[in-house]
């Protein structure tokens, strides 16, 4: 009996504590409905510093607030390590999300350049066809591949729905066979003109562009590695290697 009152009361105080957290969460936002109104908050949870949270927006930034929500700053926090180096929690934080989104969308839908024998690494890339440095950064894919980092493209076309990037893209992504997408792919970096997509297909070039959004893609193209971390902008093969600690 003893044992069993224990118990019942470990499970009261967890379930007072999980509620007091949600009357929190629920607070701040209540507090922050004014933002909220302008750019959706999408997450609120306690950030590792204690006393604060964490508020994720739709947008992507992310602030830190009380446990009222009267008062936030916006930025990135970070912790000194055992070393004495710094660690941007922020940008962790978000590394996980990154790889959330990927996985959310269908892996299938990647077009994929593998890894010439063992695969060290993956990285996927939001890319454009007309960018001049995602046309830079696919010249070298042969040597990418060499190093054996596996490049998984994923659409990102600038200019949004409609434009000529988006509906060469849809071009590429709509044919079913992985090689040809490849041989599409090249083509289209290098300038030239693909016929016109089926009307009939469900393109998911708009669907990636979004996750590509959300993931906090700006511009093309922009690289996510194993960890989740965004490096935006063309990276040379060697470079690349060395940033995957591949060397």
């Amino acid at each position: 009996m003893r044992k069993f009152l224990m118990m019942a009361a470990a499970l009261f105080a967890f379930a007072a504590t999980a509620q007091a957290a949600e009357d929190k969460e629920a607070d701040i936002r209540n507090a922050l409905r004014g933002l909220n109104a302008m750019v959706p908050i999408v997450d609120v949870a306690p950030a590792a510093f204690p006393g604060l949270y964490q508020v994720t927006l739709k947008s992507g930034e992310t602030l830190y607030t009380n446990e009222t929500g009267s008062h936030f700053v916006v930025g990135d926090m970070f912790m000194v390590s055992e070393t004495g180096g710094l660690v941007n929690l922020t940008e962790k934080a978000k590394n996980s999300e990154r790889l959330e989104l990927l996985a959310s969308s269908d892996a299938s839908d990647a077009i994929v350049f593998a890894a010439d024998g063992e695969k060290k690494a993956s990285v996927s890339v939001f890319t454009d066809v007309d960018c001049f440095y995602c046309r830079k950064l696919h010249k070298e894919i042969a040597d990418i591949n060499a190093l054996g980092i596996e490049v998984r493209y994923l659409a990102f076309p600038r200019a949004g729905a409609g434009s000529p990037a988006h509906l060469t893209m849809d071009s590429i992504w709509c044919e079913e066979d992985p090689e040809t997408r490849k041989a599409l792919m090249t083509k289209a970096k290098k300038g030239e003109s693909l016929p016109q997509a089926s009307s009939s297909c469900d393109s998911p070039v708009l669907a990636q562009m979004n996750v590509g959004r959300k993931a906090g893609v700006t511009g093309t193209p922009a690289l996510v590695l194993e960890d989740g971390t965004l490096v935006p902008g063309y990276v040379p093969a060697a470079r690349l290697a060395e940033m995957l600690q591949l060397n």
